[in-house]
């Protein structure tokens, strides 16, 4: 490997432009610049403490474009207090990469494999984040196997199955990193396969709360947890997308198990790729979002997929800025999507969790064929009657509900019960309302939606339909 040695000629924002005379590091090459911050605090402290031990850190850049011919232009992955013009950089010509081994479960990462946990951990091998491997597809839409998630709302009206990819959209404090958190709980007590969590742009006390939550359900053992929190450069930020999922195909190659990739917040993704393309000046598009928003999108999106014996299952939360469904970014992020879960904050204000809007979600997985008749036939039947309840609800808000004909009166009993039925106490919030949590298998689910669509509680109060498992909790 050549090692070639620049100096930075330019900094502004969080790039940097580094000049080479020769062996000029490739697109995606990693480089390294000793901080010259350090240089700083070691004059300061000596003459103050000349005892002081020197801890060195590396100010990392990857290269992204070339300038001309010697000079090329590289993103900080890293702070870059105390770096100036003339510093020099190495190249080993080494891509990025992450450091990966079958020790990675139960642990926390940051986009370079290097533990944030303060427990040691034996270096692996370096893994590209970009190396696309040449994995084996396998045309799964003939025999889908539909995935029990054991939340109610989810497994009656929006099935998932493996393989797919899932989003849950919604605004600020609807619900969806607590839902997040249920799924991996419930994945792991069912021993389906092992979770890989990618945290991009959010905050570091979630991530703190992730962790130690994970760790009391006891399955931080079998999810691995990669972060880039919004303390971090947007280069940093974008990249961990890249670690975590090059973590999943690694699980799902070496362990042959089905992998479930779960992202928190996938925006925040698509709002880092466009703060790399302002630093780097580039032309945005709409709204401000970079030109090559659905180039970036597919880079992470389109290495999500099932293989020829194990697949990779993707749950991504996906923030709606201003609870705007038509915003470019999350658009774009529907065009991946096999499945899409709209948590609504009128809903959420009543009470209802999880906060799905039924009629706003969709799953490829809603067929007939896949998900068997049965299924299918109570599952639309509900999905008609909260349909009609929703055009009833104005004159009942209105007019009050006895001002509708007795037809009508039955299908919105009906709807608010159904409605009450499919929330559930979560494993996850034990803590806040003291509701031990409910895993409700979908055999139990259908049976319950199916006694309240024949009218078999017509005549119980709703109440005792709230956060409920099994319909015989009611009685």
């Amino acid at each position: 490997m050549k090692t070639s040695q620049g100096i930075i000629t330019a900094i502004q924002g969080g790039v940097a432009e580094v000049m080479f005379k020769n062996n000029v590091p490739s697109i995606h090459s990693l480089l390294e610049s000793k901080n010259s911050l350090n240089k700083i605090s070691l004059r300061y402290n000596k003459k103050n403490n000349p005892n002081i031990i020197k801890n060195e850190q590396k100010a990392l850049f990857e290269v992204v474009e070339r300038k001309n011919f010697k000079t090329v232009r590289a993103i900080a992955l890293s702070p870059l207090e105390g770096i100036e013009r003339g510093e020099k950089v190495i190249s080993n010509n080494k891509k990025i990469s992450v450091s990966l081994n079958k020790n990675i479960l139960g642990r926390m990462f940051n986009l370079f494999g290097e533990p944030i946990d303060n427990k040691p951990f034996k270096n692996g091998k370096p893994f590209s984040l970009y190396k696309n491997k040449d994995t084996q597809i396998n045309d799964l839409k003939q025999n889908k196997k539909v995935l029990e998630t054991g939340i109610k709302v989810i497994d009656l009206l929006t099935p998932f199955s493996l393989g797919d990819k899932i989003g849950l959209f919604g605004g600020a404090g609807v619900g969806k990193t607590i839902l997040i958190t249920e799924l991996i709980h419930n994945i792991a007590l069912k021993k389906i396969g092992y979770s890989v969590f990618a945290g991009i742009g959010e905050r570091i006390r979630e991530g703190n709360d992730l962790y130690y939550t994970l760790k009391n359900l006891d399955v931080l053992k079998k999810t691995a947890l990669y972060f880039g929190e919004m303390d971090k450069s947007p280069g940093a930020r974008e990249r961990v997308g890249l670690s975590a999922i090059t973590a999943a195909e690694f699980l799902r190659d070496e362990a042959k198990k089905d992998i479930f990739l779960f992202v928190d917040n996938i925006f925040r993704y698509t709002m880092a790729g466009m703060e790399v393309g302002a630093i780097l000046g580039k032309v945005p598009s709409e709204l401000g979002y970079q030109a090559t928003l659905e180039y970036d999108l597919a880079l992470f999106q389109e290495r999500i997929c099932a293989g020829i014996n194990n697949s990779i299952t993707s749950l991504q939360a996906v923030y709606v800025p201003a609870d705007d469904l038509t915003d470019p970014a999350v658009v774009s992020i529907f065009s991946h999507l096999d499945a899409s879960l709209v948590l609504s904050r009128a809903i959420a204000e009543k009470g209802i969790y999880p906060s799905v809007d039924v009629l706003r979600s969709h799953s490829l997985c809603f067929d007939k064929e896949i998900i068997g008749e049965h299924h299918f036939e109570v599952a639309s039947q509900v999905k008609a009657i909260f349909q009609k309840y929703q055009e009833l609800f104005h004159i009942i808000a209105i007019l009050g509900i006895d001002e509708l004909s007795r037809s009508d009166r039955i299908i919105a009993k009906r709807a608010e019960r159904l409605q009450r039925f499919l929330t559930q106490p979560l494993f996850v919030t034990k803590a806040f309302n003291n509701r031990k949590g409910r895993y409700v298998p979908l055999k139990k689910t259908i049976e319950g939606c199916e006694k309240i669509l024949n009218g078999e509680f017509d005549d119980i109060e709703t109440e005792k339909l709230y956060m409920i498992g099994s319909i015989e909790e009611a009685n």
